[in-house]
């Protein structure tokens, strides 16, 4: 079966938003979406949004998806039903674009091709990583850099879905920080799980003073407390989980041989898995299973994307051999409706729906309009 036909479409949503880190808050989402078709009526849908600690802008990312696409068709479908561990599916997208600096284009070519694959096979995406071990999963609420009153309201609120653990943007101003936190702590108690995300915002000494503050609060894990570019992170790190709080890795964390190092260091707890971080779904499980390996945990993440882009990292979460920690693919930015899906996340559980590749699927009609606005 070959590729007949392809679309890319390129919008930028305006947002109104609080801002949720010390990078600020998003007021124009910018996405190019694709979409690949094969001449038995199969549809592969993948999605580009770069992440916003990347040099990659978004409009190197779809000239290079354009040109991949260009190539893509009347080629014939790749069989993705293959492992995360065959190379077939990888070397099939690098030879379309030197995606050097390009993760998120990448990712969106590679998710569109494996997605049109698992569709012709009539397995779920998840195939592509070996098969799943879950059917569903618990997801977080994000808190952003608000005030300790509209943290609590926000808590509340999360707690009135069903959704138990919210993820606190520190990094900022250590008191505030940590006036934040414990708020929500004093709040609800043992009835809310804290994790905390500082994006690198800190210095060695103000990370241990925050660290010390907010001890009572008893959080799962503190997130990317210094950069990867601080000299003296690792000790940092270390000190930190010597005082009873875990560490995960977001900035620190973007390719295999970033895994290996930090595994060599011993300075983490945790890996967030951002699938575009990698340049693609295969290598983003790579790095997951590498991690899971060494007695790491691995927590999926995608902050703005759509439904087709959360696909692909819901996918990867039901093939994890651990899930003792909820997800956070539960974010959505308030924007024109361009996507769907047959998936479920009432409640703070994530569902899978039932039926072939990635379960989600752009709207074609809305991406007309709002690539033409």
């Amino acid at each position: 079966m070959k590729i007949t036909n392809t679309n890319v479409w390129t919008m930028a949503s305006e947002v109104a938003q609080q801002s949720r880190n010390r990078y600020g808050g998003a007021t124009l989402l910018e996405r190019t979406v694709l979409r690949l078709e094969d001449d038995q009526g199969n549809e592969g849908w993948g999605e580009m949004m770069p992440i916003i600690f990347t040099d990659e802008t978004p409009a190197a990312a779809t000239v290079a998806i354009k040109e991949a696409a260009a190539k893509l068709k009347g080629r014939d479908v790749i069989d993705s039903a293959a492992s995360a561990t065959t190379s077939g599916p990888a070397a099939e997208v690098d030879s379309l674009f030197d995606f050097t600096k390009l993760q998120a284009a990448r990712c969106c070519v590679e998710s569109a091709l494996l997605d049109l694959g698992s569709q012709r096979t009539g397995k779920p995406f998840s195939s592509v990583f070996g098969g799943e071990r879950r059917s569903g999963f618990e997801l977080d609420g994000p808190i952003g850099l608000v005030s300790p009153d509209e943290a609590v309201e926000k808590t509340k609120g999360y707690l009135d879905q069903g959704i138990s653990t919210v993820k606190v943007k520190v990094g900022a101003d250590v008191d505030s920080d940590a006036e934040r936190l414990l708020a929500v702590k004093e709040a609800f108690g043992d009835k809310i799980n804290l994790r905390m995300d500082a994006n690198g915002g800190y210095t060695p000494e103000e990370v241990i003073r925050f660290c010390t503050r907010i001890l009572p609060a008893r959080v799962q894990h503190f997130e990317q407390p210094l950069l990867p570019s601080e000299p003296r992170c690792f000790e940092i790190f270390r000190e930190i989980r010597e005082m009873g709080i875990q560490v995960a890795m977001d900035e620190s964390l973007f390719s295999l041989t970033d895994a290996k190092k930090l595994i060599d260091e011993d300075a983490f707890d945790v890996g967030i898995i951002k699938i575009s971080k990698f340049g693609g779904p295969l290598a983003a499980a790579e790095v997951a299973r590498t991690l899971e390996a060494a007695g790491k945990t691995c927590i999926l993440s995608a902050s703005y994307e759509s439904y087709i882009g959360k696909s692909v990292g819901f996918a990867l979460a039901l093939t994890l051999e651990k899930c003792d920690r909820v997800h956070e693919l539960g974010h959505f930015a308030a924007e024109a409706e361009m996507a769907e899906w047959r998936h479920d996340i009432t409640g703070g559980t994530f569902t899978r729906g039932e039926g072939s590749g990635l379960g989600a699927r752009g709207l074609a009609e809305n991406l007309d309009s709002l690539a033409a606005s």
